[in-house]
């Protein structure tokens, strides 16, 4: 696989190189990278994650398994108190805000059945492709939400099945790591080079 040459390739960390077989291009987000897998006419791709690179232009690579990209996860905190709930879903939301996350995500605020001991939930959902990023973004805000905290596919599941939702928001991802339309990502399969980092 023949990778572009890039200008500031480290800005490239986190995002993916498409290989289509005869040419390769550099620069997608996960969510685009799942637009062009959901098509007939991509589905074939291998997909990498740039996990470093470096000035000379070597990027560490690794291959992304196409189901990745169909799964959703979420990371969760629990209260005995709604307004405590609440005041977590306000703070995650201003520090998206502040400091938008790696990826788009929906913050929502929950009720769990009776039966639970914290019945109250503060939550995000987003693609799986981004766990590790997601965790890095709530690290480096030293957010320190619930009681008790969790978090997964299976998790998400659950939340989504039992839950109760009584308010929710859209968080956007950074802009330059915000998703192109569907329409802009097609047309421009076979740039090397799919967005200046």
């Amino acid at each position: 696989m023949q990778l572009p040459k890039l200008e500031h390739p480290d800005r490239y960390t986190g995002l993916y190189v498409v290989d289509f077989g005869e040419t390769a291009s550099v620069g997608y987000t996960a969510e685009e990278v799942a637009m062009l897998l959901e098509s007939e006419a991509y589905a074939h791709v291998k997909v990498y994650r740039i996990h470093h690179a470096y000035p000379d232009g070597r990027m560490e690579l690794k291959g992304v398994p196409r189901e990745r990209f169909q799964l959703e996860t979420g990371l969760f905190f629990y209260r005995r108190e709604l307004q405590a709930a609440r005041r977590d879903f306000e703070e995650i939301r201003r520090l998206a805000e502040d400091a938008p996350p790696p990826c788009r995500a929906q913050l929502l605020l929950g009720v769990l059945p009776e039966r639970a001991r914290l019945r109250f939930v503060a939550g995000l959902a987003y693609p799986a492709e981004y766990e590790d990023d997601m965790a890095r973004w709530m690290l480096d805000r030293q957010v320190s939400a619930g009681e008790y905290a969790d978090g997964g596919i299976g998790r998400l599941e659950s939340i989504r099945r039992d839950a109760r939702v009584i308010d929710s928001a859209q968080l956007h991802a950074a802009a330059d790591r915000r998703a192109r339309t569907r329409d802009e990502v097609f047309a421009a399969v076979g740039r090397p080079v799919q967005r200046s980092a």
